[in-house]
């Protein structure tokens, strides 16, 4: 029976793998923290949300009483990036 580390280390190393399958050449991303071109199948995927308006503004508006709606945005890592951020 493997103990808690190792079976960590099988899941993290079996995640990191493409999952191209059979669909052929991929689009290219760039990760977000390095600059690095990777494919899409291999890129760490993470959703951001984020105000699309500025500090000052979401302050104004928020003492009015308006609600503020967040923007959802795709970011990607490459692996050594996401493994420092330990996403993986």
């Amino acid at each position: 029976m493997k103990n808690d580390k190792e079976l960590e280390e099988v899941i993290s190393v079996s995640s990191i793998t493409r999952r191209k399958g059979q669909s052929g050449r991929t689009v290219a991303v760039q990760c977000v923290q390095c600059g690095k071109k990777i494919p899409k199948d291999k890129a760490v995927e993470k959703r951001k949300s984020t105000l699309t308006i500025d500090h000052r503004t979401r302050i104004l508006l928020k003492k009015s009483g308006a609600q503020l709606s967040y923007a959802k945005i795709k970011v990607y890592y490459c692996i050594s990036c996401a493994k420092h951020r330990r996403y993986v």
